[in-house]
């Protein structure tokens, strides 16, 4: 149903116009009339009309300052002119709002016809165009917490991420030189001040991160990560050339409004630590560490930034071994138990040492460790029963540095095996496919390319696994091949050697013959000479 308003000083015009809409389009409009301007445009703003007859010589306001009172209110409103009047000023006018027709009284019933279909195939392409519009703006708030994600997971916990990084500097259009990180961490706090019971907000966390995200959104441009256990990761884009201590009171003033505002929603206690400012991605992952350092010295403001810690507070002389995490992520992905099991003993031990006698700060920073191994489990579906509740919990009732390190070399040991399974696997079978399909089709102009298509995988790597799984590159195996088949066929028939080459998928017999002579150690003439003659002697 579409809504139609006539405005016009003369009845007989809008009796008119009623009469054939209702007769050539039935059911299929809503139709009001005004006598006048004013009565037009209160109409309108009431009616919200699809289509507009506007006469432009009415009582009062005219036609035209109808249309401009209109044009602001009805974006998506069809203005048709339906006058006497054929002045070039009205018709200038006309164009200038964007009016559709400009039809000059008498008008035929022809032309009022097809003008008012035009104006509702028009409409229909607006709406079938904004739809498409409104779909893809849906799927793309729905996607983009994702990206984020996989963004701050790539810049802070993986190595060899440039090819990455750089992807998604393109996705998010990132024209800044540099950024920071800001860590947010919901927990309680007891008398001293100091954060406990960081484990059991991990789960509530999940409620208001929503809230949170909506409120970082609305205060700054940024990418907020997920929620790891009770921690919140935001990389806030910046220029690096900007004077650091101006940077750090704009920061500081988000963390503050944001802390405001969370204060007001959330039955929590939360704390925000801020890391400086750095340029590019190499080194965000010190900006993320720095923000943890920061929200470690809290002590009860609630906000920190690295660079407002007091001078008599010592910080720990060596850095957490970020680098280590990092390389702990990327062996386990790949499946490399022994590589992974000293990564992660390297990291246990700086824990020890660091937070010595302190063993609800060990667990809780090898809690976090193992939900981000067990989110690689999960990208590659190994499950060990465990939900990751249950998960955490398990880990929380463990109270000695030995039980923690078993428990998490165990862990770490099923999971890395796991992966080499599925990563073998998944190799032996794209593999095996690829040999089918070279078999298949070697007799035509097979490429490297397009047999890696067929596998779905990029031609660079698709060589490296061939090699590795069948212990020769593609060419070879295909010469190979074909070489093999040509003998067969030079025992079985009496092919000509150009007819075996076009046979076999060359296209040039000359090269057959030098491929086959470096393959063989004889030409492929020699080579059926020879077939020939042992056949005469009776050898087989």
């Amino acid at each position: 149903m579409y809504k139609l308003l006539i405005a016009d000083d003369e009845q007989i015009v809008i009796d008119s116009l009623f009469f054939i809409v209702n007769k050539i389009f039935p059911g299929i409009f809503s139709i009001e009339s005004a006598r006048s301007g004013r009565e037009a445009i209160e109409k309108a703003e009431r009616f919200i009309p699809d289509i507009i007859f506007m006469d432009i010589n009415m009582p009062g306001i005219n036609g035209i300052e109808a249309i401009r009172e209109l044009r602001n209110k009805l974006l998506d409103c069809v203005f048709i002119i339906l006058t006497a009047f054929d002045q070039f000023d009205f018709a200038k006018d006309a164009l200038k709002l964007g009016v559709s027709e400009y039809l000059l009284k008498p008008v035929n019933r022809e032309k009022i016809i097809s003008t008012l279909q035009k104006s509702i195939d028009d409409i229909k392409k607006e709406r079938i165009k904004r739809k498409k519009e409104l779909d893809l703006k849906e799927k793309m708030e729905n996607i983009l917490p994702v990206l984020e994600n996989g963004f701050i997971y790539s810049m802070l916990f993986l190595d060899d991420n440039s090819a990455e990084l750089e992807s998604y500097r393109n996705i998010f259009e990132i024209e800044e030189t540099g950024g920071y990180i800001m860590t947010v961490e919901f927990a309680q706090s007891n008398d001293c001040g100091k954060m406990v019971n960081r484990i059991g907000l991990s789960i509530k966390s999940q409620s208001f991160y929503p809230y949170l995200r909506d409120i970082l959104k609305a205060r700054c441009r940024c990418f907020v990560g997920p929620a790891i256990l009770n921690r919140i990761i935001v990389y806030i884009p910046a220029e690096t050339e900007t004077d650091e201590y101006s940077r750090r009171l704009e920061a500081v003033n988000i963390a503050e409004q944001i802390h405001s505002q969370i204060s007001q929603k959330v039955d929590a206690d939360f704390y925000i630590g801020i890391g400086r400012c750095y340029s590019g991605f190499d080194n965000i992952y010190l900006s993320y560490e720095e923000s943890l350092r920061a929200i470690r010295f809290i002590n009860g403001t609630g906000i920190l930034h690295i660079m407002d810690i007091p001078t008599e507070k010592e910080l720990p002389a060596e850095k957490y071994p970020i680098s280590k995490e990092k390389l702990l992520l990327e062996k386990v992905a790949l499946g490399e138990r022994e590589s992974s099991t000293q990564a992660f003993c390297h990291i246990f031990e700086w824990l020890a040492v660091e937070y010595y006698g302190s063993v609800n700060k060990i667990r809780s920073k090898l809690t976090e460790i193992m939900i981000l191994i067990s989110r690689l489990a999960y990208d590659y579906n190994i499950t060990d029963n465990l939900s990751s509740i249950d998960f955490i919990s398990e880990l929380q009732t463990l109270d000695t540095l030995t039980e923690l390190k078993h428990w998490c070399l165990e862990r770490i040991d099923y999971i890395t095996k796991g992966i080499s399974e599925s990563r073998e696997k998944k190799t032996n079978t794209l593999i095996i496919k690829a040999v089918e399909y070279i078999k298949e089709n070697y007799r035509t102009e097979i490429t490297l390319e397009e047999v890696s298509k067929e596998v779905n995988i990029s031609p660079h790597y698709f060589s490296k696994l061939f090699k590795e799984e069948m212990g020769e590159n593609f060419i070879d195996y295909l010469t190979n091949l074909r070489i093999n088949a040509a003998k067969e066929i030079m025992k079985s028939s009496l092919m000509s050697v150009k007819e075996i080459c076009y046979e076999i998928g060359y296209g040039d017999p000359n090269y057959f013959s030098r491929i086959f002579k470096k393959a063989v150690g004889v030409t492929p003439t020699e080579y059926r000479d020879s077939i020939l003659y042992m056949n005469k002697d009776g050898v087989s």
